[in-house]
Formats: structure tokens, C-alpha cells, sequence
């Protein structure tokens, strides 16, 4: 028994209701298979194995990534949209002004108390000696550099 019992024109006529999209997903397969057969070598089939493969390539190459990359699309979207909504949530449990400082390893959070600590902190980091001005300060980093320059052509 033979595997293609269909005739020549009986392929001609599958091939021309092929580009009038009117065949089934087994009558395409069938006429795949058809055209590896030495009968569909002939020059009336050019056109169909021609379009046929140029069809079957790019389902191999676009139809895979197509799909793959709406996937990889909707991910996105949806961890985006849940980093959307977390940090919202985060942020409106987190909207009442807090005032925090750890003294002596205690977490105070009173405002007062926050606020002298930090005024204190303040006042024992600045400078307000009337002799120090800025000619003085650059005159001391020059002085420091003069000296370490010295130092490192001593040294050598």
C-alpha cells in the first residue's frame, strides 16, 4: 500500500486550497510530506515548497521567542506592579513622622529628647573659636603639605 495514494492533480488541487487557506492542519502535514517525496520534485510544486518552507523557518525561528518573550513580558509587569504595591503599603504604614535616636544604646524616640541630643551633638562638632578663618585653615593644610613634601625628600 502506498503511503500517498492521492494523484498529481489531486496534490495540485490540496496545494491550491492551501493559498486559499482552506486546508486542515493534517492536510498541510500531508502536503509536508508530499513535498520531501521525489513526485513533488517537479517545477509545478516550486511555488508551494517555497512557501512552505519559508513558513515552517519562521515559526522555527519567531514563534519560540514570541512566546518565550510575552512571557518573560508578563513577569516583568507582574513584579513590577508587586514592587508597585509593597512599596506603597510600606510607605503608608510608614507615614507618621518618627523621631529616632539611640542614646547610650536606647532607642528613644520622644521628640524633645531627639531634638536636644541632636543640638548637642551639633554643638560639640563645631568650631566657633573667633581666631579660626578660612586664611588661617588653607594657611594650616598648606603648612601640613610643605611639611610632608620635606619629609618624603628626607626620607629618600
Amino acid at each position: 500500500m502506498k503511503k500517498y495514494e492521492r494523484t498529481i492533480p489531486q496534490w495540485k488541487e490540496l496545494a491550491r486550497r492551501y493559498f486559499e487557506a482552506e486546508t486542515t492542519e493534517a492536510e498541510e502535514e500531508a502536503l509536508v510530506r508530499f513535498l520531501a517525496t521525489p513526485a513533488a520534485q517537479s517545477k509545478e510544486f516550486d511555488e508551494l515548497r517555497a512557501v512552505m518552507g519559508y513558513a515552517a523557518t519562521g515559526r522555527a525561528l519567531y514563534g519560540r521567542r514570541r512566546t518565550r518573550g510575552m512571557r518573560l513580558r508578563y513577569y516583568a509587569a507582574a513584579a513590577v506592579a508587586g514592587l508597585i504595591v509593597l512599596t506603597t503599603a510600606w510607605q503608608l504604614t510608614e507615614s507618621a513622622d518618627v523621631c529616632v535616636a539611640y542614646i547610650n544604646g536606647q532607642r528613644c524616640t520622644d521628640k524633645e529628647v531627639v531634638l536636644s541630643e541632636a543640638l548637642k551633638s551639633i554643638e560639640k562638632v563645631s568650631h566657633r573659636s573667633s581666631e579660626e578663618t578660612v586664611q588661617s585653615q588653607l594657611s594650616d593644610i598648606f603648612q601640613t603639605l610643605e611639611e610632608g613634601e620635606t619629609e618624603s625628600v628626607d626620607k629618600e
